[in-house]
């Protein structure tokens, strides 16, 4: 962004951020599976365009992403050397459900898509996010990452055939 001022650069942050917080979100969690996550990546992308002192900024989508990108991959390096274990910290809330079994039931699904989203190519992950978390279509998806209609549609039906498989190999164990 060229020489401003202050009220001008708080505007323009502030319409990139409109214009690009839930797409990012949605390729940050392919990559983290983690809500939470990949809105603190989003804002502390945004949070450094803020700060951000140095040359012009030419893309700034792409210099987001890349910041975003940079920061899970850190939270990540940092989460391995901490010898502290999350997993109940994991779960899924849902308040909208009064039985405790259908809660339950409603935590268990959850963290079998995690799982199984974990278990999938980036490329599976984020056509599948995109889809489902934004209600993308197929063009849209296209567009974000540069390929082809056919493409994501061909990456939906393989992703989708992943995650039934695993989804039903754990409901057999049950």
């Amino acid at each position: 962004m060229p020489d401003v001022q202050p009220n001008e650069r708080s505007d323009w942050i502030e319409s990139l951020y409109r214009l690009y917080s839930r797409e990012l979100w949605a390729i940050f969690y392919a990559h983290c599976s983690d809500r939470e996550r990949a809105l603190d990546a989003v804002q502390e992308a945004f949070l450094r365009l803020q700060k951000h002192q140095g040359p012009a900024i030419q893309d700034p989508r792409a210099w987001i992403l890349r910041v975003g990108h940079n920061w899970l991959r850190d939270v990540a390096r940092r989460q391995r050397r901490a010898a502290v274990g999350t997993d109940q910290l994991d779960q899924v809330r849902e308040d909208r459900l009064n039985e405790p079994e259908e809660v339950l039931n409603q935590q268990e699904l959850h963290e079998q898509v995690r799982q199984s989203l974990k278990g999938m190519s980036l490329e599976d992950r984020q056509v599948l996010v995109l889809r489902y978390a934004l209600d993308w279509s197929s063009n849209r998806i296209a567009q974000a990452l540069d390929t082809t209609p056919a493409a994501v549609d061909m990456r939906l039906s393989r992703a989708r055939r992943k995650i039934a498989g695993f989804l039903t190999s754990c409901t057999k164990t049950f």
